[in-house]
């Protein structure tokens, strides 16, 4: 063979993918499918509940009601009037169905010094094996005791008490003991339990009273040391309020003390720089710039003191007018500084009023420097005036006593402050000692009255003696209460469909085979190749073949051929085998007609009987069956002499041949891979009729020495297991597989074929026209059973 026509040596992804068996539960379906199966079981059920119904043996029911209630005196008080709650009622629930009160009643002698223990009735359901049983479990075990009424009255504080017995005169018997030694018993009890309740009260109040005595006598000692500023709870703690105030004086003075540090610092620095020189009027100015407006103001008295020394009438006569002027000038000057300060401590140095007067201060040192050279520098601080280093020092002295000031006041405050925190912290002692002391006062007082209340109920109580016993409804003679023909007849129904339902779901998750065509297809992962129903018996021969009618199955096999057609025109499929999972699946009568449909296209077609254990190709298509694979495979035949032609044009066969005992190694040697070669040289398509996967291991041998495989699938009988492991075999072994052919007959509604190309020919596209004959129909039979 040529390259091109080399076999596949694994099966490609794409078309032969084997996908999980995915089970899937349509319930209308399994309802459907186990429709008979689900009737049986449920018809059998109802009469297994009708016949135990009308076979069991017969029980009695007796039945009581009591109402209970707290003994009242018709005093008022909370308790007075009132029904028992939930957990009593469940507390007489229980012992009613104690052994205490059966055993008591069963035991207790009547005048004849007879006991129930021994009534003949009870006995004879006692097992003589069991040694733990006795008559008292029997009753207990056929006692029920239920609270609550009937209807709107499901609240009511009553018991409905019952007892279930196959005699209705001793259920009544039975069931009256049982009350009275309840009753009984019940008086007793209470009348014990209230005694003790009372001693108990009692030696709890005296206890309780004591303790109570010392808690207020420790609270009046505690209250007469309070202090003259407590005021009791809820007051301010007046000390606590004076340590915050005077923590917030001491803040203040703190910032007031860092500021003065760093003027201090400034000034000091200035005053060694200016150390014996001599400034200019500008520079003097400059200086004093350092100056705070508040010390500005204080220092303003000072110069004027000096100045005021040299402003006499003498001195102003002797110094030049312009000495006056500049004199003038430097006092406005020292008064616009002092308001730039003011106005930059108030707005900031950005505001528009401090940058008026920022700009009148240039102009006028603007002014003083170019007077200076007519004006006697000693002129503003002459001899007898203020200098500016003299301003500065007065500033640091000012600035000195300031500190020392602030110094005084921060030791008084501390000291205050520290006298007034512990003043407050004892305060608050004091407080959360009598808050202490007040609770307790409270908690022995609240435990006290609780006592005297308790016992002021328990002696009421004790007086009225428990409960009130009210009998609504005394026991009766015993009326029937089973069986129940409707209970029995429905209990038995719904077992019916219950045990139906179930074995019907296992029935059908047992059974693997498909359900619908879609099922298939999600199991294979292949191509489907079309679906066929019913196809003509191959005793017909090749009359029998429909590839030539115009009917649904025909359609089918066209629609096959049309997807593998165009691989097979070019070349790269040029054999293909025909098998399926089990016999009778109809994979021979699927490969005649698939033959017969390719030769409609003018392609030359060679069917190749593979199955040499069962062969039946020669039987479709009406050939003589000597002389065929097995002769050639043994060398007994020229090729030529094996190839017969049919009636189908364009179709030749070659049948199975001579019977063999070993059809598997005669297909396993060299020379059909050899043959194999030589058909598809001399034919467009060569078909291998293979036989079952599962039956044989033919099929696996010849699978890699042609290019696909086709597996026809009966869905009426194949199994899911059964499909895959032929897939798996098949793909294993080195196969190609191409597609599926789906056999529906006999499959049900859900492969129902009315749809698709279906639907056409259903439709009419079957009827007769003018210018076609109508098919002659032939006899329909099932899908070649035999292969």
């Amino acid at each position: 063979m040529t390259e091109n026509n080399a076999k596949p040596s694994a099966p490609a992804k794409s078309e032969s993918r084997v996908t999980e068996d995915v089970v899937t539960l349509d319930v209308l379906q399994i309802l459907f499918r186990q429709r008979w199966l689900i009737a049986f079981l449920t018809l059998a059920g109802l009469a297994a509940g009708v016949a135990y119904a009308l076979q069991a043996r017969v029980w009695y029911e007796s039945t009581a009601r009591v109402l209970i209630n707290e003994k009242s005196s018709g005093l008022a008080s909370s308790s007075s009037n009132e029904m028992v709650e939930e957990d009593i009622l469940a507390n007489h629930i229980e012992l009613l169905l104690s052994r205490k009160i059966v055993g008591e009643a069963m035991a207790a002698k009547d005048d004849d010094g007879n006991s129930l223990m021994t009534l003949p009735s009870v006995v004879e359901h006692l097992d003589p094996e069991i040694e733990t049983e006795d008559a008292v479990d029997y009753v207990i075990d056929h006692m029920e005791v239920v609270k609550g009424g009937e209807g709107g009255a499901k609240t009511a504080r009553t018991l409905r008490i019952s007892l279930n017995h196959t005699e209705p005169e001793d259920a009544q018997r039975l069931l009256t003991a049982v009350l009275q030694t309840y009753s009984r018993y019940l008086d007793q009890q209470i009348s014990d339990m209230m005694d003790l309740a009372t001693a108990k009260i009692n030696e709890a109040k005296n206890e309780v009273e004591g303790e109570l005595h010392i808690a207020e006598k420790k609270y009046l000692e505690h209250r007469q040391t309070a202090p003259m500023l407590f005021q009791g709870e809820g007051s301010s703690n007046v000390y606590q309020d004076k340590y915050r105030r005077l923590q917030d004086e001491l803040i203040d003075l703190q910032i007031q003390e860092s500021t003065i540090k760093t003027r201090l610092a400034r000034v000091e620095n200035e005053l060694e720089d200016l150390d014996g020189k001599t400034l200019s009027m500008t520079e003097s100015m400059d200086k004093l710039a350092l100056i705070d407006s508040e010390s500005l103001e204080r220092l303003g008295l000072f110069a004027g003191l000096q100045i005021s020394a040299s402003n006499t009438a003498e001195f102003k006569a002797t110094m030049p007018v312009r000495a006056e002027e500049a004199r003038t000038r430097f006092a406005y000057l020292l008064k616009l500084n002092s308001e730039k300060q003011r106005l930059q401590a108030k707005f900031g140095a950005s505001h528009p009023d401090v940058q008026d007067i920022d700009d009148e201060i240039r102009l006028v040192r603007k002014f003083i420097d170019e007077s200076n050279e007519d004006t006697v520098a000693e002129a503003p601080f002459g001899e007898n005036s203020v200098n500016p280093e003299s301003l500065l020092k007065a500033y640091v002295g000012f600035l000195n006593h300031d500190m020392a000031t602030i110094a005084e006041r921060k030791s008084e405050l501390t000291a205050l402050a520290n006298q007034a925190e512990t003043d407050a912290r004892e305060l608050i002692e004091y407080e959360l000692t009598d808050v202490v002391l007040r609770k307790e006062v409270e908690r022995n007082e609240a435990l006290f009255d609780g006592v005297v209340q308790q016992l002021r109920d328990v002696d009421i109580a004790s007086g009225l003696r428990g409960y009130l016993y009210e009998l609504l409804e005394t026991p009766r003679i015993g009326a029937k209460s089973w069986p129940s023909l409707p209970l029995c007849g429905l209990g038995g129904l719904m077992l019916g469909v219950f045990a139906g339902l179930t074995l019907a779901v296992a029935n059908d998750v047992r059974d693997g085979r498909f359900r619908s065509a879609a099922e298939v297809e999600e199991t294979v992962s292949l191509p489907s190749l079309g679906r066929v129903g019913k196809l003509n018996s191959m005793r017909r021969g090749v009359r029998g073949l429909i590839a030539g009618e115009l009917s649904p199955n025909a359609e089918a096999l066209r629609l096959g051929r049309t997807m593998l057609l165009p691989k097979i025109k070019s070349r790269d499929m040029r054999s293909i085998g025909v098998t399926s999972s089990m016999q009778g699946d109809g994979k021979s009568t699927i490969t005649a007609n698939l033959a017969a449909s390719f030769s409609q296209v003018g392609l030359s077609v060679l069917v190749v009987d593979g199955d040499l254990r069962r062969p039946t190709v020669h039987r479709y298509f009406s050939v003589a069956p000597e002389g065929g694979l097995t002769d050639l495979l043994t060398g007994s035949m020229d090729l030529d002499d094996a190839i017969k032609p049919t009636e189908a044009e364009g179709v030749s066969v070659i049948t199975a041949g001579a019977s063999t005992r070993t059809p598997a190694e005669l297909l396993q040697s060299e020379k059909l891979e050899e043959l194999t070669q030589q058909l598809e040289e001399r034919f467009d398509l060569v078909i291998f009729d293979l036989p079952p996967v599962l039956a044989v291991s033919d099929p696996l041998v010849v699978a890699p020495r042609i290019d696909g495989m086709v597996l026809v699938i009966r869905a009426a009988s194949a199994r899911r297991d059964e499909v895959m492991n032929s897939l798996k075999r098949v793909t294993d072994a080195g196969g190609n597989m191409v597609g599926c052919v789906l056999n529906t007959f006999g499959a049900g509604k859900s492969f129902d074929l009315g749809g698709g190309y279906y639907g056409y020919y259903e439709s009419g596209y079957s009827r007769p026209t003018n210018r076609t004959k109508p098919v002659t129909s032939a006899r329909i039979v099932e899908v070649d059973n035999d292969a």
